[in-house]
């Protein structure tokens, strides 16, 4: 009522109520003496038994407003993201509009899925500060926190992403909406663990949503839930539960018709298998998910069936297949921009290359791949380069090899009370 006659908060402020005062009733803070609002109704012209008629017609406002913002939420879900910014722009609400956080949250999910990082971001925090002061009754501030994890889990800071995730669940507040926000932060924090090859912490936070299983009601969730469980027992060195709950996520993946988990866990039982030197089941089940290729919602995951059919016949000394799949690797962790993959599948072309004796062209692949732990932090992989190319300079060049162990034991001594890295499998 007072934008609408164009009046400032200082216009209708005075010795009985001050600027500060008008704002807190404004934005429906509770502690605010009755008294105050009333003198307010008062110096506005308004009569008490107007309010509920106002109030009526704010109400179907905000309905309609609603109903707008899911639609364009829906919108970006299909990957619209013009059609749905074009929507946003349009809308036009202040910072204290009870839905000014959902706006900012959902134009910050357009932004992350046309790829602008630092404009979601900035959507995102908006989000999470507006919901800190609208009271939020949404989860809005722990599912901005959830996409900012999401936006630097794609840019390849896995620490950060991390860090985010913790964030959101610790906003979450179990009485508000939007439950689904809890397991998806579960779900992606034991991922982010996973990748960081914290086992015991990924299986412990994958234990703590399984008790509240029944619970979620998105199937994608729950597959992917079975994925990270599976990936990390075969991580843990506990391959016969590893292939059970792969089984099984692969029957629900299957009814759901969910390729990309099917992928997933075609992909893990062939890593199990390879593992307890299984060639034929392994190499069956590899090409089973790569059969799905083409139905995958992305192309990303690729990478860890090549790799680990380069590991298949790397062992069983194959040369040339094991070269072949390991290229492609490399390629398709390029082509996706997926730093934790390529530094993986160049190791592995080290290894590869060092297993034939041939350590003058394996150098070049871990060099590759110790830049980039470097360039984004990954510890314990650079630990393990490092030792890799101590064993390739020991006979041939003393300077080379001492610097490569100073510079091994340092990161060991950064990385001392973590877990097994998710790249030391393969060895």
């Amino acid at each position: 009522m007072r934008k609408s006659r164009g009046l400032r908060l200082e216009d209708l402020a005075d010795e009985g109520i001050s600027p500060a005062t008008i704002s807190n009733i404004e934005r429906g803070i509770a502690h605010v003496n009755s008294s105050k609002v009333y003198y307010l109704v008062q110096k506005l012209g308004l009569n008490m038994s107007e309010i509920p008629s106002i109030l009526m017609e704010q109400e179907e406002e905000l309905k309609d407003l609603k109903l707008t913002l899911d639609s364009i939420e829906a919108i970006i879900s299909m990957g619209k993201y013009d059609e749905a910014m074009t929507k946003l722009e349009e809308i036009k609400i202040e910072d204290h509009h009870p839905y000014s956080a959902i706006l900012h949250y959902i134009k910050g999910k357009c932004y992350a899925g046309m790829k602008k990082w630092n404009r979601a971001e900035r959507s995102f925090s908006m989000a999470i500060s507006l919901a800190n002061q609208n009271r939020d009754q949404e989860n809005i501030e722990a599912a901005s926190f959830a996409e900012l994890g999401l936006c630097c889990y794609r840019q390849n800071e896995i620490e950060k992403a991390l860090e985010f995730t913790e964030s959101g669940l610790d906003a979450f507040q179990e009485s508000g909406g939007r439950g689904y926000v809890k397991y998806v932060l579960l779900r992606n924090k034991a991922v982010y663990l996973e990748r960081l090859g914290r086992v015991n912490e990924g299986l412990r936070v994958i234990q703590e949503a399984w008790d509240q299983i029944d619970q979620i009601d998105e199937s994608a969730t729950v597959l992917n839930l079975y994925s990270a469980r599976a990936e990390l027992l075969r991580m843990a060195g506990q391959n016969e539960e590893a292939i059970k709950y792969a089984q099984e996520g692969l029957e629900l993946s299957r009814r759901n018709k969910n390729y990309q988990c099917m992928f997933d866990m075609w992909t893990i039982m062939g890593s199990v298998y390879t593992s307890e030197v299984q060639w034929e089941k392994a190499e069956r089940c590899f090409y089973t998910a790569l059969a799905s290729q083409g139905l995958l919602e992305s192309e990303k995951a690729l990478t860890d069936t090549y790799v680990w059919l380069g590991i298949l016949y790397t062992e069983q000394k194959k040369w040339a297949k094991a070269k072949t799949y390991l290229e492609k690797a490399v390629t398709n962790a390029e082509a996706h921009n997926d730093a934790p993959k390529l530094t993986y599948a160049l190791r592995i072309m080290g290894d590869y290359f060092k297993q034939q004796g041939k350590k003058d062209e394996a150098i070049p692949y871990y060099q590759k791949a110790l830049k980039l732990a470097r360039s984004y932090g990954y510890k314990k992989n650079q630990s393990q380069i490092l030792f890799r190319l101590s064993q390739c300079y020991q006979e041939t060049d003393r300077q080379e090899f001492e610097k490569c162990l100073l510079n091994m034991y340092e990161v060991q001594l950064e990385t001392k009370n973590r877990e097994a890295d998710i790249f030391e499998e393969a060895e």
